[in-house]
Order: C-alpha cells, then structure tokens, then sequence
C-alpha cells in the first residue's frame, strides 16, 4: 500500500518564529536609528548568539535556546551597564568571549566532547564567532559594524544549517535567530556603508 497522505499545509500559526523575528528586527533596527552605538551594542551580541548554541549544547536540550537567550542577553546588559558606569572596566566584547570560553569548557565537563562532528562544529563556531566579537571591538567604529554585520549574515547561515539537520537547538529557534540575523545583518551593512 502506497501512502498517499497529502503533505501537511504549513499554517500561518507555524511562522510564529519568522512573525516575533521580524518584530525584534523592527527592534534593532530602531536602536540603530535611535543610537549611534551599533558596533558597541551588536559586537558582542555575535558572542552571545554563538552563546546560545553553546549552551543549549551543554545542556543536551535543545528547547533551551530560548532560556539560552534570555540568560545571555541579561548578561550582555549587565556588562554593559557595568561598562557604562565603569564599574570593571571589561569592554562587553571581551566579557561575552570570556563568557562564550566558559560556556565552551563547561560543554567539555559535561562530556559532551564524546559526539565528535556536533562538538567540532560547536568549538568551530566558538572560535569563529569569538574571534569576531574581539575584532568587532578593537578595529576602528565603521569598519567594526561592518564587521558585525558579517557577523550576523553568518550567523543567520549557522542558524540555517542548525535548522536543517534539527540539531543544537530547536527548529523554532534557528528559524527565529536565522530571520534576526539576516535582517540586522543587512542593516548593519547598511549602516557601516552611509
């Protein structure tokens, strides 16, 4: 017997990620436009997004990357007020790297390193990403949201790969990070070239 079951029709109710991406597009967009600080605000969000990932990974549940974001996004606030008020005197970028080695090493005492690809491709992304954030803050303004905007283009890439083979991290998530990321990315780029 053959299955001739029709493919399911994807519901307007199934976008919701690609719906609540572009409303927080709509948001970062507005902070470009509001605030001239792009480098310093989206710098390290290119740590915190590799973060996610990271610590969905170590927690070996990938629905976590919405507790993931939240956690690491009241982090990355934090290292900013405290900059801010210099309190520590830790630019962002380097505090959300140092945030991401850690995430990393605790992926390591968790044992995760025993699923070898997914744990290379992790580390991969941990360096790549981290890597990024640190030239996003040493280099000079312009050229860093630039920076940041390839950042986030790559980023949304990541995300498109971690949607495709439906590991890491939630489908929902992925497409939800991957919209953000490509639509900051663009704007970045937009911004770093007027």
């Amino acid at each position: 017997m053959t299955d001739t079951a029709l493919p399911r029709r994807t519901k307007l109710a199934d976008r919701w990620p690609t719906a609540l991406a572009i409303v927080a597009t709509a948001g970062a967009v507005a902070v470009m436009v509001l605030l001239d600080r792009e480098v310093e605000l989206f710098g390290p969000s290119i740590a915190v997004m590799a973060g996610i990932y990271l610590m969905a990974y170590a927690l070996g549940r990938p629905s976590t990357a919405w507790l993931a974001f939240v956690v690491l996004s009241a982090v990355v606030s934090v290292l900013h007020v405290l900059d801010n008020r210099q309190v520590l005197g830790i630019d962002p970028a380097v505090g959300m790297t140092v945030v991401l080695v850690l995430l990393w090493l605790w992926t390591v005492a968790r044992r995760r390193f025993t699923e070898g690809r997914t744990f290379s491709i992790q580390t991969a992304g941990m360096v790549g990403f981290g890597a990024l954030t640190l030239l996003c803050a040493t280099v000079q303004p312009r050229l860093g949201i630039a920076l940041a905007g390839v950042g986030f283009l790559a980023h949304g890439v990541w995300d498109a790969y971690h949607f495709k083979v439906n590991q890491v991290v939630n489908r929902p998530w992925s497409e939800f990070c991957a919209v953000v990321d490509l639509g900051v990315g663009v704007a970045l780029l937009v911004v770093a070239a007027t």
